[in-house]
């Protein structure tokens, strides 16, 4: 089955694929500041003996001092600016392009979106005083697209959904005037980069995350968090429907549910409260969708049968109430009907994307071989787009009662 696919999907790409090759790349023997590019450019001034042996053994941890330079149009906009940078991610260090977090040693002034300049940011959010970013290799995209987490995510935004997320964008990113890789430049979606989207000290927030292993308290009042997940044991309606934001929760819901994220709900949670005001749910970590589990429906996807969680708990023991339930369809549907959330959408969002970054593909295929040439990368997209269009359908027939 797996062959006829590929063999289907080059086909598809050879006979009406929307990503061309008929292109001027760029090669890795460009000097960066020689590159005409619409992407910003990151280069890192570092000791290199320290940076090797921190992208080397990512299990210790190492947090390094560095100097941050960004460039946008040839124009030098942030220079030698001293952060702190160490590797970041989990299964994802196992490529060899390892995702790089960033903190700064002041709060840096974004106002003029030099840092990182989104095409738009949703109404309750600030990216105007930004501690820490990231660098991050895509993911386990990083051998396929190197875009779909920043495409899932455009998609949330431009829906003006609910929802506490990092905002990102494509970026080149040297080291030591040296090409390191082709990542996504990203807001933090922790307790730093709550801080700086609702413009409160990092103190303010408490956060949480929940990983297939464990519940993590991260910062701020562990006692709150405990008591927020004792009663979801309990099935404690009335004290959780106090304790979270419905809007943002039933919005967090219906979207992961409807992309068919596989590395959720059991996983890749986290909800953060900012100061007593009520918890929210932050999405992120967006590059496992509509993969293994298309067939299924919003429900299904949600109750996760392989893996108890809290969450799902959550969910299903307010969905037990007819007001949430009716909540929950009623902004589904309307997401639908409204063409918010659709296939179309998503294409448009991949192929801007894809034709931002297919002059750069050339330098991360040179140092990386992954993907393997141009051709599988296109074939890739094109695979992303058809699996997605599949997942609305099954989406919009399950929802249509």
């Amino acid at each position: 089955m797996k062959k006829i696919v590929f063999l289907f999907l080059i086909l598809l790409h050879l006979g009406c694929s929307k990503f061309s090759e008929d292109i001027e790349l760029l090669t890795s023997q460009t000097p960066f500041n020689e590159i005409e590019t619409a992407l910003p450019i990151v280069n890192i001034h570092v000791d290199d003996t320290d940076f090797q042996r921190m992208i080397n053994t990512p299990e210790e941890e190492i947090e390094i001092s560095a100097y941050f330079n960004l460039y946008r149009d040839q124009i030098l906009l942030i220079e030698d600016q001293k952060v702190e940078i160490e590797v970041k991610g989990g299964f994802s260090t196992k490529y060899p392009l390892k995702s790089i977090g960033v903190k700064f040693d002041k709060k840096y002034d974004n106002s003029d979106r030099s840092l990182i300049h989104p095409e738009r940011i949703l109404a309750h959010h600030r990216i105007d005083k930004i501690k820490a970013i990231r660098l991050r290799n895509s993911g386990s995209d990083f051998e396929n697209t190197m875009l779909k987490d920043l495409s899932v995510t455009q998609l949330a935004i431009n829906a003006g959904l609910d929802l506490d997320l990092g905002y990102g964008e494509a970026t080149l990113v040297y080291i030591n005037d040296a090409f390191y890789g082709l990542m996504n430049l990203r807001t933090e979606a922790n307790t730093n980069g709550m801080a700086g989207l609702y413009e409160v000290k990092k103190r303010a927030v408490t956060l949480a995350k929940l990983t297939t292993h464990a519940l993590i308290k991260k910062d701020g009042d562990f006692d709150r968090i405990d008591r927020f997940v004792n009663a979801i044991q309990r099935r404690d309606r009335d004290y959780l429907k106090n304790e979270i934001d419905l809007n943002n929760f039933i919005d967090y819901m219906v979207f992961q549910s409807y992309i068919g994220n596989t590395d959720w709900p059991h996983n890749n949670v986290r909800f953060h409260a900012i100061e007593e005001g009520k918890f929210r749910f932050i999405m992120f970590d967006l590059d496992k969708v509509a993969w293994l589990k298309i067939e299924k429906s919003p429900l299904e996807i949600i109750e996760d049968k392989g893996t108890p969680n809290i969450l799902t708990d959550l969910f299903f023991c307010l969905y037990e109430e007819e007001s949430f339930k009716q909540a929950f369809h009623n902004r589904f549907k309307q997401l639908l009907e409204e063409g918010l959330l659709s296939y179309e959408k998503f294409k448009a969002i991949v192929e801007a994307n894809a034709e931002r970054i297919e002059l750069e593909m050339q330098l991360q295929i040179d140092k990386y071989q992954k993907p393997g040439t141009i051709t599988e990368w296109n074939i890739e997209l094109d695979k992303l787009l058809l699996l997605f269009k599949e997942r609305e359908e099954v989406v919009r027939r399950s929802m249509a009662g």
